[in-house]
């Protein structure tokens, strides 16, 4: 009574759990480009890459702007004591004054803020990158958990039609009555295990639409082959790739960055003479008088040289970084290749070699246990063998399929391999 409990217990949870997956797939199947095309849509974090490329453009226009023009108005030799007291006695001057910039430094400031903003969308490109990847492995955990779904169900089935043998054979003489509780307790193993992997096939969707930006799942069922492994560049070709890859570019904009820095910490060495021009009134007799001058700071080419000495720090300092990353991008390029070429031998001997000959031990076994020849445990065995063989095909290409994306993120080929124009 306990066993026919738990079987019945489990049984109507997965029919729940089946209809909630049905219900989750009456929307359109969907593919990998489509889901990659409603992240790079839809998730706020690339959608705030729009306002800060506003931000930047703003900061190239106010570059662009001359020095401001200053109105300066001064009262001298007023509210004193003697003739000076009273406003008789007072000087009144308006004038006006800019700073005359000298040796292009307007167009060196430009010049920054243009890279500045050239980063900024290379940052947008590699966050691109980094969203498809995340796609891409949810959407192939999808796969997987499917996968896994299936063979779930296949081992409850397998394990229903085990009982029915172990049934036949008590009948019969051959085993003894233990043998069908023993069927009827992993039938019962069987269904919790199906309600396990139907919660995680479900909790794999929602994060696939987490990942799109999409607060519910809004779609049907994952379209795409676990199975077909695709092929892959050779590593020469994919290391000549790692030059444009995003990650790369990001250190030759952040260098042309410190170059422009470095121009313009040398431009600035130059001094600017701020110019004033005006017309002073004096309240004795009402006469008017010109007012010019001129101001030059002194001593700004050695405060400047500081600057510029800097700014080459800077710019070696990125260098060492692009070296340092290029080096961790190959090492992990490498690694990433040569785990791929390993499952993808050993999907092909799961393929061709192990699961064909356990489908056939299990079908000779199956043939002697009913005859009286085999034990339940020698049935069961070779049962448990070859579900795990299958298991372990579907887990073998998913880490395939998930090495081939990390490969595709390193070199900047995501959005070209998936079909997708950003």
């Amino acid at each position: 009574m306990r066993f026919r409990y738990l079987i019945a217990l489990a049984a109507v949870w997965a029919v729940a759990t089946s209809a909630s997956a049905s219900a989750q797939a009456d929307g359109e199947p969907l593919t990998l480009p489509a889901a990659i095309r409603r992240a790079l849509q839809q998730q706020p974090e690339l959608q705030a890459f729009a306002y800060r490329l506003d931000a930047e453009n703003a900061r190239v226009g106010e570059a662009a702007l001359g020095p401001e023009t200053t109105a300066e108005l001064m009262i001298e030799d007023a509210l004193g004591s003697g003739d000076y007291q009273g406003v008789d006695a007072a000087q009144t001057t308006l004038s006006l004054s800019r700073v005359i910039e000298l040796g292009g430094k307007r167009a060196g400031r430009v010049a920054v803020a243009e890279a500045m903003r050239s980063r900024v969308e290379t940052e947008r490109a590699i966050r691109q990158l980094d969203v498809v990847a995340d796609v891409a492995r949810r959407f192939i955990e999808t796969l997987h958990g499917r996968e896994r779904l299936r063979l779930t169900r296949e081992a409850v089935q397998l394990a229903e039609r085990t009982r029915e043998a172990a049934a036949r054979r008590v009948q019969a003489g051959l085993a003894p009555v233990a043998e069908v509780a023993r069927a009827e307790a992993r039938i019962a193993q069987a269904a919790l295990e199906l309600e396990h992997t139907e919660h995680e096939y479900e909790s794999s969707r929602r994060f696939l639409a987490a990942a799109m930006g999409e607060r519910e799942v809004r779609f049907g069922e994952t379209s795409g082959d676990l199975f077909a492994l695709e092929t892959v560049a050779p590593l020469d070709e994919l290391v000549r790739r790692l030059e444009s890859s995003p990650v790369l570019l990001w250190f030759a904009d952040e260098a042309r960055l410190r170059e422009a820095e470095i121009l313009l910490a040398e431009l600035k060495r130059r001094p600017d003479i701020q110019g004033q021009l005006g017309i002073r009134r004096f309240e004795q007799g009402g006469d008017f008088a010109l007012v010019a001058g001129f101001r030059v700071p002194l001593q700004s080419g050695r405060r400047g040289a500081f600057a510029v000495d800097a700014a080459r720090a800077d710019r070696a300092r990125t260098e060492a970084e692009r070296e340092s990353a290029l080096l961790k991008l190959q090492a992990q390029l490498l690694a990433s290749y040569r785990e791929l070429e390993h499952a993808q031998l050993e999907a092909r001997v799961l393929r061709e070699r192990v699961i064909p000959a356990l489908e056939e031990a299990l079908a000779r076994t199956e043939y002697a246990y009913q005859r009286g020849r085999y034990s339940y445990l020698e049935l069961t065995d070779a049962q448990q063998e070859l579900m795990a063989a299958r298991l372990r095909l579907s887990e073998v290409c998913a880490n395939f399929h998930l090495l081939r994306v990390e490969i595709e993120r390193l070199t900047g080929q995501s959005l070209e391999s998936a079909g997708v124009t950003p």
